[in-house]
């Protein structure tokens, strides 16, 4: 049975992490933004009510998900 080594960012001897996070936004109309993080693009808008089109899910859209995961 082999056993697999313990992932850096989940050992315990590990007293100091350094977490760094990169990331690049723009707007290209109205409320539409795109973000860049990690090689991921994500996408956020705002409803009609407020601006936008509602193209994609609100900045406070992924801020609830996120404390979700």
């Amino acid at each position: 049975m082999s056993t697999q080594p313990v992932p850096e960012a989940l050992n315990p001897d590990i007293r100091k992490r350094d977490i760094v996070v990169e990331a690049d936004g723009e707007t290209l109309e109205k409320m539409l933004k795109m973000g860049h993080v990690r090689g991921f693009t994500v996408m956020c808008d705002e409803g009609e009510r407020v601006g936008g089109n509602d193209t994609a899910p609100s900045p406070l859209a992924y801020f609830t998900i996120g404390i979700g995961f």
